[in-house]
C-alpha cells in the first residue's frame, strides 16, 4: 500500500523541494498534494486521503500549531510532522502535546526524513495489519452467524449492532470472467455501495458471489431503500441480486441472510432484471416448502454424478409422499414444488447447460403446476421434469459440466487455503458427491485435491519466506496449518530443505 502525505509549507521552495527530492516511493509514501497555508491544507484534507502531514508551524494567517489541534480533533488517523527553523524546545514540546509524532528542524536532512519514513511505514503497516485481522475477524463472526453456525454476540466480539437493516446477496452472471475481472467486479460493486451507503458491510465466502448488510434508519420508508436500488441498477447489469426484508439487530442475520439469498436464487433462475425483493415472493417460502428444500443439496450431488443420476426420482418421490403427508392444500403444494424448483433451476447455472433450454423448460413446468387440478397432475409435472432434467445431463459429459465448477473451486482455494478446507466442505458447498468431486478434480486438473492445495500453500510460504521477515510460526499459521513440524515435514517434502534453510539459502 502506498501512503499518501500532504506538505504544508509557505515557502513553495520547500514544498517543491521535498516533494522532489526525497525518495518518497522507495519507502511507500507519494505526495499527493502540497499546500500553502493552513486553509489551502484543511481544503486538500477534505478531498483527498491523507497519511502523513508535514507542516511548517509559522505561516501566514493560521499556524502549524493550529493545524496541528484541528488535524487531532477532526483527522485522528492522520500523522503530524513539524518542519521549523525555530529549534525552540517550547514549539517541540507543544507540537507534541497536540498529536505531532515529529519535529525536524530546517534546514531538513534527507537521511533524517528517509529514517522518519521508515519507522512511519512500519507503524502504518501494524495499524494496516491489525485493521486487516479485526476486519477479517468480524466479518467471519458475522459470516458464521449469516449462515446460521452460530449466534452474533454484539457485546462479546465487538460487533456492529445494526439496529436496522437489509440484507442484500449479489451473484456475477458471468462464470467465465477471470479470477481478475471478478475481484474488479466485486471492488467496483464494494466502491458503488459503499458510495451510498458508506456504512455497508460485506461478506463473501463464495467466488462469484457478495453479501451486504446495510444499515437503514427505521425512520426511512422502504420506498427509500428501493429507490438506493435503483440508483444501482446500471452497476447490476451484471449480477443477480435479492434483497431481504427489513431487518432488526444481529440476531436476525440468518434470517436475513437466507431471505436475500432465495431472492438472489430467484432471480438466477430466471430471467427478470433488476433487483428481487423477498417481500414479493415471500408466499413461495412457505414453512410446508422446507422439506424439499432440504433434499436440495443431496439431489444435486446425485444428478451431477452419472453413477447415482437414476437414484433422483425415488428420492424426490419420497419427499413428496413427506410432503403429501402433511395434510396441506393443493395451493400449498403447488407453491412447495415451485420453490423447489427455482432454487434447483438456480443450482443449475453452475453447470454448462444451455440457459435458453432451461429457462424455458422452467417456465413450462411452473406453468403446467400452477394449471394443476390436483395433487396428482402437480406431483406428475414435477416427474415428467425431471426425466427430462436428467436426459438433458445424460447428453453432456463429465468434463463439459464440471469443468466451470472445478474451476470455481480453484479459485475459492486460491483466495482461501489459510482455512480449514478439506474435499467434504467443499463438496458441500458446491452440491458435489466428494468422490465424485475427487475424481473430476484429477481429471480436470492433473492433481488431486490434497496436491492441489499442498501446492498452493507451499508457492504462498516461499513467498513470505523471500517477501517477509515474519517468523516461520507465524508463517506457518498464516498459510493454514496448525502443526508446525507437520508444516516443516511438508515444505522439505516439497522443496527438498526445511523453511529456515530455504530463507537462509536466499540471503546468501
Amino acid at each position: 500500500m502506498i501512503y499518501q502525505v500532504l506538505i504544508v509549507d509557505d515557502e513553495e521552495i520547500v514544498c517543491r523541494g521535498l516533494a522532489q527530492f526525497v525518495k518518497w516511493k522507495k519507502y511507500g509514501f507519494e505526495v499527493a498534494a502540497t499546500a500553502s497555508s493552513v486553509d489551502e491544507a484543511l481544503s486538500v484534507m477534505k478531498k483527498s486521503h491523507i497519511d502523513v502531514a508535514f507542516m511548517d508551524i509559522r505561516m501566514p494567517g493560521k499556524t502549524g500549531l493550529e493545524l496541528l489541534r484541528i488535524i487531532r480533533q477532526e483527522y485522528p488517523d492522520v500523522k503530524s510532522v513539524i518542519l521549523s527553523g525555530y529549534s525552540d524546545f517550547s514549539y517541540a514540546q507543544e507540537a507534541i502535546r497536540n498529536g505531532a509524532v515529529d519535529y525536524l528542524t530546517k534546514p531538513v536532512v534527507l537521511k533524517d526524513i528517509e529514517a522518519l519514513l521508515k519507522r512511519l511505514k512500519n507503524d502504518f503497516d501494524a495499524i494496516q495489519d491489525d485493521n486487516r485481522i479485526r476486519c477479517n475477524r468480524m466479518e467471519a463472526l458475522l459470516l458464521s452467524a449469516a449462515k446460521g453456525y452460530s449466534k452474533a454476540d454484539a457485546v462479546r466480539f465487538n460487533l456492529p449492532a445494526l439496529e436496522s437493516w437489509y440484507g442484500l446477496s449479489l451473484m456475477l452472471k458471468d462464470r467465465k470472467l477471470s479470477e481478475e475481472d471478478i475481484t474488479c467486479k466485486k471492488e467496483q460493486m464494494r466502491g458503488q455501495i459503499s458510495a451510498l451507503v458508506p456504512s455497508a458491510i460485506f461478506l463473501e465466502d463464495e467466488v462469484f458471489s457478495l453479501f451486504c448488510l446495510i444499515p437503514w434508519d427505521p425512520q426511512n420508508d422502504f420506498h427509500s431503500f428501493t429507490t438506493l436500488l435503483e440508483q444501482l441498477c446500471p452497476e447490476l447489469e451484471e449480477w443477480a441480486t435479492g434483497a431481504s426484508k427489513q431487518k432488526y439487530g444481529l440476531d436476525a442475520l440468518h434470517e436475513g441472510w437466507e431471505e436475500a439469498c432465495r431472492a438472489q436464487h430467484y432471480h438466477r433462475a430466471g430471467s427478470k432484471e433488476g433487483t428481487i425483493l423477498y417481500q414479493n415472493i415471500e408466499k413461495l417460502f412457505s414453512k410446508n416448502a422446507l422439506p424439499l428444500q432440504d433434499i436440495l443439496p443431496q439431489l444435486f450431488q446425485k444428478l451431477t454424478n452419472p453413477e447415482t443420476r437414476n437414484e433422483v426420482p425415488s428420492l424426490l418421490n419420497t419427499s413428496l409422499t413427506s410432503v403429501l403427508s402433511q395434510d396441506i392444500s393443493l395451493t400449498q403444494y403447488q407453491t412447495a414444488c415451485i420453490s423447489f424448483l427455482i432454487e434447483l433451476n438456480s443450482c443449475l447455472k453452475d453447470l454448462s447447460l444451455p440457459e435458453k433450454e432451461l429457462h424455458s423448460s422452467l417456465n413450462q413446468v411452473l406453468s403446467s403446476i400452477l394449471l394443476s387440478q390436483n395433487y396428482q397432475g402437480c406431483t406428475g409435472c414435477m416427474t415428467k421434469y425431471l426425466d427430462w432434467l436428467i436426459s438433458l445431463l445424460n447428453q453432456f459429459n463429465e468434463q463439459s459440466l464440471g469443468k466451470d465448477v472445478i474451476r470455481e473451486i480453484q479459485i475459492f482455494i486460491r483466495r482461501n487455503y489459510a482455512e480449514n478446507i478439506t474435499l467434504n466442505s467443499l463438496a458441500e458447498q458446491f452440491y458435489l458427491h466428494p468422490n465424485y468431486l475427487s475424481r473430476l478434480f484429477k481429471e480436470k486438473t492433473g492433481h488431486n485435491f490434497v496436491e492441489y492445495l499442498t501446492e498452493i500453500r507451499m508457492e504462498k510460504v516461499k513467498e513470505l519466506l523471500i517477501n517477509s521477515d515474519k517468523k516461520i510460526i507465524e508463517i506457518c499459521d498464516i498459510t493454514g496449518y496448525d502443526n508446525p513440524r507437520y508444516f516443516s515435514k511438508v515444505f522439505k517434502q516439497y522443496t527438498g530443505m526445511s523453511p529456515r534453510e530455504y530463507r537462509e539459502n536466499l540471503k546468501k
